[in-house]
């Protein structure tokens, strides 16, 4: 019973146990290729999961977030089209930032959701590859803003990214391909005051912008307020949206569920036996 008690008292982490997504959330999901929900965790947990995405940033680990989501060699700094700040979760952070246990706590709450979405027929995802989740915490300064974009890239490549090296390193020693299917952001800040701005501005499914000042603008669906504890879900290859400029810092969970694919690749590395062999 003492060692018990010694446990709680060193436990300083909120259990996370969002409730269960409802089938009219998940209709909505379907029929809409996005979903808002509030109140998607307490205001404790909210909280203990803001005061470790800012420990982890005053520890260090937060850097610029780029712009493109192609792969590797195809994004730049770019701060007319975004401008905020991103701690990776998947590498982990170093041991010494924040709580560790709030972020597993964080990590399964976020498994869990992959499995409900897995296993609804109402959405009939593909394959979601458990250990292909990314996950970061994203920081947006004063001004900071994301202007209209698409998680999963259009055109030939369909959103598929190849895991490995660049073509001009030597080529990728892998044939694995990933590709976001599914996007959610979780809201860190309770108590917001809509006159901070921030809001994520969500357009209609399937629509596509010209690149225009005017396209940031106009026939949006919804500007929904970035107020804690709520989760978005967004189809990352149907639902383009933007990050209307925020007037307050603010900071949120970002994550993408992929898909996965193996294929055989032609190794560029003159000095490699692999194709020779093989």
């Amino acid at each position: 019973m003492l060692w018990l008690t010694a446990v709680c008292l060193l436990s300083t982490a909120v259990a996370l146990r969002p409730p269960p997504l409802l089938q009219r959330q998940l209709q909505h999901l379907h029929d809409n290729r996005y979903v808002v929900i509030p109140n998607w965790l307490s205001a404790t947990q909210t909280d203990s999961i803001r005061d470790d995405a800012l420990a982890v940033n005053a520890y260090g680990s937060g850097i610029d977030c780029h712009v493109g989501n192609g792969g590797f060699g195809e994004a730049s700094l770019d701060l007319s089209v975004r401008k905020s700040r991103q701690c990776l979760l998947y590498p982990p952070p170093p041991n010494a930032a924040g709580n560790v246990e709030t972020r597993d706590q964080l990590i399964h709450a976020v498994n869990t959701l992959r499995s409900e979405l897995q296993a609804s027929a109402t959405i009939a995802l593909p394959h979601l590859e458990p250990f292909q989740t990314e996950l970061v915490y994203l920081l947006y300064p004063v001004g900071g803003h994301y202007m209209r974009h698409l998680d999963n890239k259009r055109g030939e490549s369909r959103g598929w990214r190849q895991q490995g090296r660049l073509a001009m390193d030597g080529g990728s020693f892998c044939g694995g391909r990933t590709r976001r299917v599914v996007s959610f952001i979780l809201y860190l800040n309770r108590h917001w005051d809509e006159a901070d701005g921030g809001h994520l501005r969500v357009f209609p499914a399937y629509e596509q912008g010209d690149g225009t000042a005017d396209s940031q603008l106009r026939g949006f669906t919804e500007d929904i307020v970035p107020e804690g504890g709520t989760i978005v879900l967004l189809m990352s290859g149907d639902v383009e949206h933007l990050v209307r400029e925020t007037q307050a810092e603010r900071q949120c969970v970002v994550g993408w569920f992929r898909e996965y694919r193996e294929e055989r690749v032609p190794d560029l590395d003159a000095m490699s036996l692999r194709d020779t062999l093989g």
